[in-house]
């Protein structure tokens, strides 16, 4: 039953994304797919929250969190602070609301996505059996770049939850998973930036 549902997932999908996959780099698909991922979860925030509004409430809880840190020397400050931090409270609820509005559309496909690539690019999925030689690699880092982003630490934590598969070639180097979180922090970026998302 399952089995059927995701053959059906994986042949839509491979409609879609087959053609960037067989002759892109995997780097530069998963740079495509990551931007598209981020270009429909930012097209749904600024669809869905109030951008104006947003940015009402982080003005305002910045504005109180500055007086906050004057006012921890000043006891008498302190105190008066306090009526105004139950609307700071609110005020903070409110925004973490909004934020979530958008994910309640987005998060299926985020996921659908993640399951996507792993077949594509996980150990013995489509790209390996294409290429049974690929080693799982998917970029090398500039060795300063790959201490930045403490690439070694995150290869020791999927070491732990993850077993079996592609081994770890070395610390400069990223699979499918560490490449698309990479882009699709930095196409998020750029795109908030472009699309005005406060």
């Amino acid at each position: 039953m399952f089995d059927f549902i995701f053959d059906i997932f994986y042949k839509t999908l491979d409609a879609v994304f087959m053609p960037l996959i067989e002759h892109l780099h995997p780097a530069i698909a998963i740079l495509v797919i990551a931007f598209l991922v981020s270009f429909i979860i930012n097209l749904a925030t600024k669809l869905l929250v109030d951008q104006n509004r947003m940015a009402e409430l982080k003005k305002e809880i910045q504005e109180f969190q500055v007086k906050y840190k004057k006012a921890m020397k000043n006891p008498e400050m302190m105190q008066k602070l306090q009526e105004e931090q139950q609307k700071m409270m609110e005020m903070q609820m409110e925004m973490m609301k909004m934020s979530f509005k958008p994910m309640i559309y987005t998060w299926i496909p985020i996921i659908a996505i993640f399951a996507y690539l792993r077949h594509v690019y996980g150990y013995g999925g489509v790209f390996h059996t294409l290429y049974p030689d690929w080693n799982g690699v998917v970029v090398h880092l500039p060795y300063i770049l790959s201490k930045v982003l403490f690439v070694s630490f995150w290869h020791y934590l999927g070491s732990i939850f993850y077993k079996g598969g592609f081994g770890i070639v070395s610390n400069a180097t990223l699979g499918w998973l560490g490449w698309y979180i990479l882009c699709s922090m930095a196409t998020s970026m750029v795109l908030r930036k472009v699309m005005g998302i406060k």
